[in-house]
Parts: structure tokens; C-alpha cells; sequence
């Protein structure tokens, strides 16, 4: 999924000032009283980057200067290492100021430098950046290339602060593919590392993709106390640009909860701070959002006034998504004032924009509202024709939304397979390395002539540590195998409760189509795919191979048992929970209920004694 505006923020090698404000001063004093008493370039040029990288979210124009007292004192001397770190500070001066093409220039010279001169984990870093401004161009493969490059680089040097960053670029990148459970799982693992390094910059910049994630999904209460603590974490480093920004993230969350007296005084609190820093992008937002608030109060004059100011900043800077988002507020707020035909002139200029950009999302909201227009006006034909389009790109995106959710599915299984899979080849290696080394005392024992008596001892000894190994290594196995299978039976719950709320959905828009054989087809496809037995064939397979002749014994004791009953008591086996169970049969938690206790009859289990730990003993 595509979001309107994105939180990306660079990496750069030297330290991001993480101090309070006035701390930060203090440092900025120390640092300028350092340069006055110094006479060497190369410590002068450095402390000029570290006060452009500490004036960089509050003072853009202190920031140029120090950056270019840096440059000029590079330019005398054969330093490239410093001229590296001069390329990266300028990326990211540019970069802020929303000039991508200069920020990626800088950003390829400080990374060819950083090779070229053997600075591998400086080069990695900034190729981060790289994969940054990729992701948010929408080449995707290329910032998931860059992170497949660097993870190694990172795990080489123990760097645990940049795998945190590649974490949550990779939460970046689920976002906008629309996988939002791989993107709330990754930036968790990035927030738990940044906690752990107790960097409040980077755990700010965390707490707003989680609660971006979690506003996108609805649960938009979670979201705002999400983006409280990420607001509170980012006035302990001083950074009032981010804190602009995580504000109007809050008011769209507030204002969908009807929460507009708060959302009003967060508006105000970001544009004030917008203002002052001259953040034009967030100035435009919060004007939008001003529009969206005014809206839904039904006070449409202040409406348009505020989508008017927003539409002028959005155009001036190139950002044609928010373009055709605002026009279609416009379009609307005229609409609701009976002006059909001003209003049909803002959807047609949101359409062209639409169109130009391929955004499906924003063409299906112009082309409903323009036939919203039409029909007003008395254009019935036309008004049809226009609600036609409106349901064959709805169509499109729900088509999309289905296979993105299989898709995603399929990724985080494989994911968890792979990781396994590393795990017990990390464990055999282990076993190996252990058995080489006995060996190699073996040989030394044997070659130093010892007695008899105390080789067949040392050999015992040996014989027991081997088979200890053998056992840990057949031990790693089954855990493996049981990780395995456990992978394997949420993957099938989740699975079938994403098709059951797809077949849902298709449910409800049939009953509003005319033609409903499309969405007949559709359901039968998804019932297919609940009731395929491949799945359940696969997961007996994995069952066995960790609980071997359980099947076997539970014929042998209990042959009344039937195959539904036995994949029931499997499950159970497990000990899966009952929403679990419900998902992975395809049957309601009520009905696993009416299992159980048919189940407890067939077995002649009393109402005292559990039928839980009568399967587990089996």
C-alpha cells in the first residue's frame, strides 16, 4: 500500500545527536570552542560535520554553513576518508530539504569512495540510504537488494545499531507492499534493539512506522498511543521536525475517532512548529488534514480553504498523489454544497492526476465521486457509467488485496522454515566442530604413548561424549521437526481465516452487484482452497514424524475414532487453542465445542478428568 507521505530518515556513520536540547548546546559550545583553539584541518573539518549533523533537524541554515566550512577545508587537503563522510552529511542535508536527485549524487560518491579506500562497513552504511531513496521512489527490489548486501556486512562487524536500521527499512518496504504483518514483526525487532542500545532517536523514528502500521490496519487508538510515545521520545532529542510530523499522523487517527476538540490542538502545535521551521511539506499536511477536520464537522467554507492553501504547497513541490487527494476534497465539500458542476471540475483534474500516476486507490474514490456529481446533476447515464469504473477498479484492488494476503502468508512460513532450517545447520556444525576436536585429542593422546589403562579410560570417556553429541544433534532434530510443525498448523489457521474473511467479504459485495458471477466464481475458488485436503495431507506428514504411532496407538485403544475426530485429537496434541483449532478445520469455535464433548463421550471421559491430558499421554 502506497502512503501519502513517508518517515525515512538517513543513516550516516558519524553519531546522530541523540542529547536533549540543552546538553545539545552545550556540545554545539564545546565543539565551536575546540575549532577556535586548533590549529590541525583535519579536526576542524570533522567537528564542523558533527555540528551540521547536531543543528541538522532544527537549523537549516547553521547546518549548510558548517557543512560548507567542512567542504572548503577538504577541498586543500588529500583526505578521503573525511571527503566520504563530507559526501554523506550532504546527502543528508539535501536529502531533508526533499532534493532527492542531489541526496542520491552525494550519497553513490560517498559509497564508491568508502570501497574504494576499504571502508567496507562506511560504505554499507551509506548504500543503506541508497536503498532508502529506492523505497521511497517505489523500486522496491532494489532497497531489498541492498539490504540482502549489507546484513552480512552489518553481522561481520557485530554492528547491531545498522541491522536494527536494515530491520526497519525492511518494515518500510512491507508497508508498502501492503504486509503489514512483516512490517510490524521487523520494526519490532528494530525497536527491540534500539531499546536495547537506548537510542531515543532511532526508537522514536520505530514507534512512528509501528503506529503508522497500526493506523493503517484501524486500530486507531493503538495508533495514538503509539505516536504519544514516539512524540515524547523525539522532545528528548530535541528533533521538532518529527515531532510536526508525528502530530499530523496523530490528528488523521483522532479525527477518524471523532476525537476533534484533541486533533484541533495538535494541528495548532504543528503548524506552529512547521511554520517556524519553514517545513513546507508539513505545512501542507497540516492544512490538509485542517480540511479533513473542518469536513467532518460539516463546516465545508473552512473546508476549501484549507484543501485551496494545501492544493498551492502540494503543486509547488511536485507531490501528485496528495494533488488529486486534495482536489477529490474539494470535490467533495462543493458537492455538499449542491455545486455539481465545480465540484465534476475537481474530480476531472483528481482523474487526470490519477491517471498520469497509475494510483488505482485514488482513481476508484474520483471516479465514485464523480458519478456521485453526475447523478446529482441529472446525468444518470453518464452517473453509470462512471459508478461502472469505480466497481471495476474496486474489483481490481480487492483482487490484489486478496493475493497480496496469500502472498503474505506464503513469505512469512517460508521465512520461519529458512530460519529453522539455519538453526539446526548452526547445531550440526557445532556437533562437528566438537567431534573434529576429540579426534584431534585422540591423536595426541595416542601419540604420546600413554598407558594402556588410561587411553581405554580416556576412550570411555571419549565414547560418552559422542554419544552425548549424537544425542544433542538427534535432540536438535526433533526441535526442529516440532518448530516445523508448529509453523505448519498456524500457517493453516492463518490461512483459513484470511480466506474466510475474504469469502465474507465476497458475500456482502454480491449481494450489492447486479452480475454476480464474478463474485460467485471467486467464492468457489475460496471454498476450494478451505476445504483442500493437500494441506491437511502435508501436516500428517509433519505430525508423524514428531509424534510417531500416535495415530496408531489411538486406533489400537480407541477404534471407534473416526479420521475427523483423529485430526481433532491431533491438533489437541499440539496443544493448540480452540480459535486455532476452528481456523485450521474450517469450522466455528462453537462447533469445536460440540467436538470436544462428543469427543469425551466416544472416549468415556468424566467430567472431572481431562481430556488434554488424556491425548498428551497417548
Amino acid at each position: 500500500m502506497k502512503t501519502s507521505s513517508c518517515i525515512l530518515f538517513f543513516s550516516i556513520i558519524c553519531s546522530i545527536c541523540s542529547l536533549q536540547g540543552q546538553e545539545n548546546q552545550k556540545k554545539i559550545d564545546s565543539i565551536l570552542s575546540i575549532i577556535a583553539k586548533t590549529e590541525i584541518d583535519t579536526i576542524k573539518a570533522l567537528s564542523y560535520l558533527e555540528l551540521s549533523n547536531l543543528t541538522m533537524y532544527n537549523d537549516g541554515k547553521k547546518t549548510l554553513e558548517y557543512i560548507e566550512k567542512a567542504d572548503s577545508i577538504y577541498k586543500k587537503s588529500n583526505n578521503d576518508n573525511g571527503v566520504a563522510k563530507l559526501y554523506a552529511q550532504k546527502a543528508n542535508y539535501y536529502y531533508r530539504l526533499g532534493k532527492i536527485d542531489s541526496a542520491r549524487h552525494y550519497l553513490a560518491k560517498s559509497v564508491d569512495l568508502s570501497f574504494s579506500i576499504g571502508d567496507t562497513l562506511r560504505g554499507a552504511v551509506i548504500r543503506h540510504n541508497i536503498g532508502i531513496l529506492d523505497h521511497y521512489q517505489g523500486n522496491t527490489e532494489s532497497a531489498k537488494s541492498i539490504m540482502e548486501q549489507n546484513i552480512p556486512i552489518y553481522s561481520k562487524y557485530n554492528d547491531s545499531l545498522h541491522l536494527a536500521n536494515a530491520l526497519l527499512l525492511k518494515g518500510k518496504i512491507g508497508m508498502y507492499e501492503g504486509f503489514f504483518n512483516i512490517a510490524l514483526e521487523e520494526t519490532y525487532k528494530a525497536l527491540k534493539i534500539h531499546r536495547e542500545l537506548k537510542d531515543d532517536f532511532r526508537i522514536a523514528e520505530d514507534l512512528i512506522q509501528i503506529g503508522i502500521i497500526y493506523q493503517t490496519t484501524g486500530e486507531n487508538s493503538k495508533a495514538i498511543e503509539i505516536f504519544n510515545e514516539s512524540v515524547e521520545q523525539y522532545r528528548k532529542v530535541d528533533n521538532d521536525q518529527s515531532i510536526a510530523q508525528v502530530l499530523n499522523y496523530m490528528v488523521d487517527s483522532k479525527i477518524k475517532l471523532k476525537h476533534f476538540d484533541s486533533a484541533r490542538v495538535n494541528l495548532e502545535e504543528a503548524m506552529s512548529i512547521s511554520k517556524e521551521l519553514d517545513y513546507t511539506s508539513n505545512i501542507a499536511r497540516t492544512h490538509y488534514n485542517g480540511g479533513i477536520l473542518e469536513y467532518e464537522v460539516e463546516n465545508y467554507s473552512k473546508a476549501i480553504k484549507n484543501f485551496e492553501l494545501a492544493l498551492e504547497i502540494w503543486q509547488s513541490v511536485g507531490s501528485p498523489n496528495n494533488e488529486a487527494n486534495s482536489l477529490i476534497y474539494l470535490g467533495r465539500c462543493n458537492l455538499k454544497n449542491k455545486e455539481a458542476s465545480k465540484a465534476i471540475g475537481f474530480f476531472d483534474k483528481s482523474i487526470q492526476i490519477a491517471e498520469s500516476i497509475k494510483d488505482p486507490e485514488v482513481l476508484s474514490k474520483a471516479y465514485l465521486e464523480k458519478s456521485l456529481a453526475l447523478e446529482m446533476s441529472k446525468k444518470h447515464e453518464e452517473a453509470l457509467t462512471y459508478f461502472k469504473k469505480n466497481k471495476s477498479i474496486s474489483d481490481s484492488i480487492f483482487t490484489i488485496e486478496r493475493t497480496k494476503a496469500t502472498l503474505e502468508l506464503k513469505t512469512q512460513y517460508e521465512t520461519e522454515k529458512k530460519e529453522q532450517q539455519i538453526a539446526l545447520q548452526d547445531k550440526e556444525i557445532t556437533v562437528l566442530e566438537q567431534q573434529a576436536e576429540i579426534s584431534t585429542l585422540q591423536k595426541i593422546v595416542l601419540g604420546g604413548g600413554l598407558v594402556l589403562s588410561l587411553i581405554g579410560f580416556y576412550g570411555i570417556r571419549q565414547k560418552l561424549k559422542r554419544n552425548k553429541l549424537e544425542k544433542e544433534k538427534v535432540d536438535a532434530e526433533l526441535a526442529f521437526k516440532k518448530k516445523e510443525l508448529t509453523t505448519h498448523a498456524l500457517h493453516l489457521a492463518k490461512k483459513n481465516e484470511v480466506l474466510e474473511g475474504l469469502r465474507q467479504k465476497a458475500e456482502e459485495l454480491k449481494e450489492n452487484e447486479v452480475s454476480k458471477k464474478g463474485y460467485q466464481q471467486l467464492i468457489r475458488t475460496i471454498n476450494f482452497d478451505l476445504q483442500d485436503d493437500n494441506n491437511w495431507e502435508n501436516f500428517s506428514r509433519y505430525f508423524e514424524e514428531v509424534h510417531k504411532d500416535f495415530n496408531r496407538n489411538v486406533k489400537t485403544k480407541y477404534p471407534q475414532v473416526t479420521s475427523n475426530e483423529l485430526r481433532l485429537m491431533a491438533l489437541l496434541k499440539m496443544n493448540l487453542s480452540s480459535k486455532e483449532i476452528a481456523n485450521i478445520l474450517n469450522i466455528s469455535q462453537e462447533g469445536i465445542k460440540k467436538a470436544r464433548y462428543r469427543l469425551r463421550k466416544k472416549l468415556d471421559i468424566t467430567t472431572e478428568d481431562s481430556l488434554q491430558d488424556l491425548i498428551l499421554s497417548l
